[in-house]
């Protein structure tokens, strides 16, 4: 008798945890937020199917559900299951469904399993990831040259460390590709002529091997559709020469990431992108041929900012340490700079920004993350008058975790020419890591009411302030607009658009 309950007992609990209480098709969600351990970056998009594995021996029901849903073992994973026992039985379970399959190579014993199960389904192929050393990305892209008819994803990365040779990549899956819109090309060279993707959306491509300007015009001209680029060189670019008179006309492009050295090739100058509405570029944009480090500067024709409206009508800045950003009517743009080339705030940190004009800019940030480990930016009250002397037109004045004593200093300078930012509204102070001195907020504002009108202060302390400091801000009513004082956490800078 007890033989008999004792099961029934346990079934029954079982039946009544609140995980089992879930709907199926809420469930079967599980799954999908496996992530991998941490220190397996840059892996860590690849699945990890060990828990689901795992949770087909929790119980029967579990087990039911789960091998009855076939898209969950569509994720076919090599890199932690070099054998082909797994894959096949991934791809038992999955019923014909579209396949995913990664490989991390790192052994040649690895590729046959890899290569086999891979040509096997290759028609139901619909994303292929493939991360290992050229000798054996050779030997294994020997094999793929059959057509790939829904394959819409495929990333090819060579470990960085080894010597770089040419693979011509029409030759993969015959050059026919008629679905695939992602291709990531990573730490290798590639003949991209004859390549024809039309319905390409998303590429990325990062090489050490010199790269002509026209191999990759000639590319984009062939993808229509093409809404992300993302280029990263490790070579230096030839010289480059003025803008052609016929420009490429990329008309559905939304976002565009260029490291220092594609930044210096020029190749901004080729293209028009009218709808392109995030641009993220790296390197010191001075108008000079060459920074002060001896390497060739990056670059931006005058006449190139009207075929780029990102560029156009700025009117927000949000400066950090050897990073800003500027942003307008038609989008953002992020801009990286030499490392301890932009530790300083001042008049440079904008105008050097050749040829992009920041004289429209209305609103400004200036700080950093509180979060960000570097050391903030540098200020003195002369470089802060000589940075807002530059941004006249600024109306919102934001700073963020950084020392406020330079800043008040600057804001009640007076000169013959009146008070610096005579158009400021509102000034809005982040206390994080940086300070509040009180008294210098009301010598600047008192000064500033004086000889024009009076702004408005908002000041987001980290944590409660101390009744002396209440005491102390509230003295600055009769100074200013408007007084906000409240505790909340800082904006994150870097996340800025």
């Amino acid at each position: 008798m007890k033989k008999k309950v004792l099961p029934k007992l346990r079934l029954l609990e079982s039946a009544l945890q609140p995980i089992n209480q879930l709907p199926k098709d809420v469930f079967i969600l599980i799954p999908r937020f496996f992530t991998r351990e941490r220190g397996e970056w840059p892996y860590a998009y690849f699945p990890t199917n060990g828990p689901l594995v795992t949770m087909t021996h929790v119980c029967r029901s579990w087990r039911n559900v789960l091998l009855s849903t076939p898209s969950l073992w569509t994720q076919v994973d090599f890199s932690k299951s070099p054998k082909s026992l797994q894959a096949k039985g991934f791809i038992s379970r999955s019923r014909g469904q579209p396949l995913h399959i990664y490989q991390l190579l790192e052994q040649v014993e690895h590729a046959e399993p890899f290569i086999s199960v891979t040509l096997r389904n290759i028609p139901r192929v619909r994303r292929l990831d493939i991360h290992s050393y050229l000798p054996y990305l050779e030997h294994i892209l020997e094999y793929l040259s059959v057509p790939a008819p829904v394959l819409e994803y495929l990333d090819i990365t060579n470990e960085p460390n080894e010597t770089e040779r040419d693979i011509v990549l029409p030759k993969v899956f015959g050059g026919r590709f008629p679905k695939l819109t992602s291709l990531s090309l990573h730490h290798l060279h590639t003949d991209l002529r004859g390549f024809n993707p039309p319905s390409l959306t998303r590429f990325s491509f990062a090489t050490s091997t010199s790269t002509s300007i026209r191999n990759l015009t000639s590319f984009f001209e062939r993808c229509p559709l093409l809404e992300f680029i993302h280029l990263r060189f490790s070579f230096t670019p030839e010289t480059p020469v003025l803008p052609p008179k016929k420009r490429v006309r990329l008309a559905a492009l939304k976002e565009l990431e260029f490291n220092q050295m594609a930044s210096t090739s020029g190749l901004l100058d080729y293209l028009v992108l009218p709808k392109c509405v995030k641009m993220m570029l790296k390197g010191e944009f001075t108008g000079e041929e060459f920074n002060k480090y001896g390497d060739r500067a990056a670059r931006i024709h005058p006449s190139s900012i009207e075929h780029i409206p990102v560029m156009r009508g700025i009117t927000k800045a949000v400066a950090m340490r050897n990073s800003c950003v500027l942003s307008g009517p038609n989008g953002y743009l992020r801009l990286f700079f030499y490392e301890e080339t932009r530790d300083n705030f001042d008049a440079e940190f904008f105008t050097s920004l050749s040829p992009i004009s920041v004289l429209e800019i209305r609103e400004l940030w200036v700080g950093q993350d509180t979060t960000d480990r570097s050391r903030p930016l540098g200020q003195t009250p002369a470089s802060v008058r000589d940075a807002l002397g530059v941004l006249m037109k600024v109306e919102d004045l934001n700073i963020v975790n950084c020392e406020t004593v330079p800043f008040f200093s600057a804001l009640g300078f007076i000169s013959d020419n009146g008070v610096i930012l005579s158009r400021l509204r509102m000034l809005t102070i982040y206390i994080g890591r940086g300070d509040l001195d009180v008294l210098a907020l009301i010598q600047s504002a008192k000064a500033r009411k004086e000889h024009c009108r009076p702004f408005g202060v908002t000041v987001v302390f980290e944590k409660k302030p101390g009744a002396d400091l209440v005491e102390g801000i509230e003295s600055l009513k009769e100074f200013v607009g408007e007084l906000v004082y409240r505790v909340g956490c800082a904006p994150k800078l870097f996340d800025f658009w």
